[in-house]
């Protein structure tokens, strides 16, 4: 799988074994105990990983069971591989023998990044409950603006001095009735004007209304009819007769 270092043991022989004494060691661990390149050493990770090898373990790598059969497997093809390992083991101790206290640098350095981890999963759920929950009082606020709208001493409902209004007209005489009588249907707003809600289903039933006919309505009536003329409620059709628009 890798070039030949010498005549028996292969880079992916080394770097197998070296990680089978030194699990979780990084690329840079391997490259300055072996003394093969890190680019070599990269190279050959990738490919082990890969065939599923080894694996990922903090900042460094591990074999995976299919990783110690294949080391098992190369051994034994490897004769007098007992005297040939303890050569190795003696050249990756003579470039750098891990101590206790580089074990435990490199271990406290993996629960590091496991920490930070599950820190930022932490956060992510924190930042999505925090948002789901501001919705959530909003819902609740608009529950409770409803429940004390209908919680209200019934008012009786005023009558507008004339069927169409402009908005702020008709909220200035209605005042704190505005609302409910929206809410209850008893007036309904077109565009810029509020209209009687019995006053504006008549109108619809003059539809489709001539054109020679717009002169015979109310003032009230044709205030209505521009409105909804802007508001595309109503179009001229054939040039003859004012239709509504199916809604």
């Amino acid at each position: 799988m890798g070039k030949v270092l010498s005549s028996k043991r292969t880079y992916t022989h080394i770097i197998l074994e070296y990680l089978n004494m030194y699990p979780g060691s990084s690329i840079k661990d391997i490259s300055d105990s072996t003394g093969l390149s890190p680019l070599i050493v990269r190279k050959i990770l990738y490919k082990l990983k890969n065939d599923n090898y080894v694996e990922k373990s903090g900042n460094g790598y591990v074999l995976t069971e299919r990783g110690n059969r294949l080391l098992e497997y190369i051994s034994s093809k490897i004769p007098a591989h007992r005297e040939t390992t303890d050569k190795a083991h003696q050249t990756i101790t003579k470039r750098e023998k891990p101590t206790e206290e580089h074990v435990k640098s490199r271990e406290e350095h993996s629960n590091e990044t496991s920490l930070k981890i599950m820190s930022d999963e932490i956060q992510r759920r924190f930042d999505y409950m925090e948002k789901r929950l501001s919705r959530i009082e909003k819902e609740i606020e608009e529950l409770r603006r409803a429940l004390n709208y209908l919680s209200e001493p019934k008012r009786e409902s005023k009558t507008l001095p004339s069927p169409v209004l402009s908005f702020n007209e008709a909220q200035t005489l209605l005042g704190s009735l505005f609302e409910r009588m929206l809410y209850d249907g008893k007036i309904v707003r077109i565009g810029k004007l509020v209209v009687e809600k019995s006053f504006y289903e008549q109108f619809k039933r003059k539809f489709p209304l001539k054109i020679s006919n717009v002169e015979n309505l109310s003032d009230a009536e044709k205030i209505l009819l521009e409105e909804m003329r802007k508001e595309a409620l109503v179009i001229l059709y054939a040039g003859r007769e004012l239709r509504l628009v199916e809604s």
